[in-house]
């Protein structure tokens, strides 16, 4: 018998009902944050520090220290996600180009990755 994900998840949550509060309150927490409501997540932090587990409190005071760059994160449209991703992608071609025997190559390898095309200089023969 195969079970759904929905499935699963239902039939862990129905085990406990303090799982299923907080499972509940992460989800509206979710919902809040990608929906760059910054007001309304940190006042259900606020609201509801006091009585969730231990593990959340600790996380909801972390939240609540850092609330000025959560804030400007929610509401600032810079990100430094593709420079992040960028950063990766080259970590993850050095580990992988431990036979490069230059560093030209290494460069090339990631212009091709990152669809960059280098410039092209023309060529000028002297007159000799």
């Amino acid at each position: 018998m195969h079970l759904t994900n929905k499935e699963i998840l239902k039939k862990l949550l129905s085990y406990s009902q303090e799982l299923r509060e907080h499972y509940e309150l992460y989800q509206l927490l979710l919902f809040h944050f990608q929906k760059k409501q910054a007001e309304h997540f940190f006042d259900l932090i606020e609201e509801l520090l006091p009585s969730v587990n231990p593990i959340f409190q600790t996380i909801f005071k972390t939240f609540l220290k850092d609330k000025d760059k959560i804030i400007n994160a929610l509401e600032l449209p810079y990100s430094n996600a593709k420079l992040d991703a960028t950063n990766n992608l080259i970590k993850v071609i050095k580990r992988n180009a431990f036979g490069f025997r230059n560093f030209d190559n290494f460069k090339l390898r990631i212009l091709i990755a990152l669809n960059i095309k280098k410039k092209r200089t023309k060529l000028v023969l002297s007159r000799l």
